[in-house]
């Protein structure tokens, strides 16, 4: 029986795992879970599987869990929790949910400890990704994938040989302004922007998606995962989102992952790697597709995923720069202190602005520190600025 520990339980990650996890009780046990300030629903999972460890963000949310449950159990807060969470001993599998680098915190931990991390967050990787693979390679570690476009990309290149390759292509919905006219972009709302045709999502990822900002990120990171240039990686607007990854090959040949939209399939993946376990939920029906499109992103519409590409040439530390950047100038424009038009302004302007000496290292605090220079220069840019 596989020992499971899922950061972010009470996210649209971790309530997936958790469904994927109860259709096979006989394989798996839930070890720990982890919350940011949830308490209401931890309880509600940890009761339902009488989980022994559990995690919120805070001391006083902490306390109040562990004297509301039912049973005993360990609750940890703030880092030093996280990393305690990360290190237990009987976990086999940590899963990844939690949005933000604060999530490095578990990710190295848990491949310190020779651990599969099962990785949903797509920061840790943009901004440390080769720190954390020469930690996994170290200890003996493994990361596993679990957007649904690299765990599509991460199965197919496992049929072929890298040499192989020609280039990978990333697929995007397009988000909910895909037709819009650029000229009415300045019409865009935060309301608007939360309203995603295809996924259900967190806010800051939902926003992201509306900007391609998501699908510069997965550029980002399918770099560091899967070792390509930049160059050889290409983003697709196919709007039903039912192909989530394409790899061309030398001779022209395309291989294609399809599946419905749906994260539990990746999730799955990722805990059962490299067997494949059969979920009860019926599969994707071709006979009622009606059509498979692709178009090709207009840069000029958004920015975001030129600004991408730019940072993926200059290398370390850029990637990580735009990632921290992104975090503040999304929650400005989610308070509605920015306009849609000016999430690109904005970024752009702090990755040309701000100044640093950091160089990559092997040194966690060093990526977290470094991380929140970026955080309060953006903050202090757009104050200035808003003034």
């Amino acid at each position: 029986m596989l020992k499971l520990v899922i950061f972010g339980s009470t996210g649209s990650i971790g309530k997936s795992a958790i469904e994927v996890v109860s259709q096979f009780p006989e394989r798996f046990k839930i070890l720990g879970l982890s919350a940011k300030r949830n308490l209401h629903l931890l309880k509600e999972q940890a009761e339902t599987f009488k989980v022994p460890y559990l995690f919120l963000e805070d001391k006083e949310s902490a306390e109040k869990l562990k004297n509301a449950l039912s049973y005993k159990a360990l609750v940890f807060y703030g880092n030093e929790g996280l990393k305690e969470l990360a290190e237990l001993d009987e976990a086999d599998i940590v899963l990844i949910g939690i949005s933000g680098l604060k999530a490095l915190i578990p990710a190295y931990y848990a491949l310190k400890k020779g651990k599969r991390v099962a990785l949903a967050n797509k920061e840790c990787i943009i901004s440390a990704g080769s720190f954390l693979k020469k930690i996994a390679e170290k200890h003996g570690g493994e990361i596993i994938p679990v957007d649904s476009e690299h765990s599509a990309l991460f199965q197919i290149l496992r049929c072929d040989k890298k040499a192989f390759v020609k280039r990978l292509i990333i697929t995007a919905s397009g988000g909910p302004f895909f037709k819009w006219d650029l000229k009415d972009f300045d019409k865009i709302t935060p309301e608007l922007a939360l309203k995603h045709p295809t996924w259900q999502m967190g806010a800051k990822i939902t926003i992201d998606s509306a900007t391609l900002m998501n699908k510069g990120f997965e550029v980002l990171e399918a770099v560091e995962l899967f070792d390509f240039s930049s160059r050889d990686i290409e983003v697709l607007i196919h709007p039903q989102s039912v192909v989530h990854g394409l790899v061309e090959m030398v001779d022209g040949a395309l291989l294609a992952h399809l599946s419905k939209p749906d994260m539990k399939i990746a999730i799955a993946y990722a805990l059962s790697y490299p067997e494949r376990w059969p979920l009860s939920f019926s599969p994707l029906n071709l006979k009622e597709l009606k059509e498979l499109t692709f178009y090709e992103p207009d840069f000029e519409k958004f920015p975001c995923l030129r600004l991408a590409y730019e940072v993926a040439e200059k290398g370390a530390p850029y990637p990580l720069i735009l990632e921290a950047a992104d975090e503040v100038v999304v929650e400005a424009f989610l308070k509605k202190r920015i306009s849609f038009l000016e999430i690109s302004y904005f970024l752009e302007k702090i990755l040309n602005e701000f100044t640093f000496t950091f160089k990559p290292s092997e040194n966690l605090e060093d990526y977290l520190s470094f991380y929140q220079q970026v955080i309060s220069f953006s903050e202090e840019l757009i104050e200035r600025e808003k003034k």
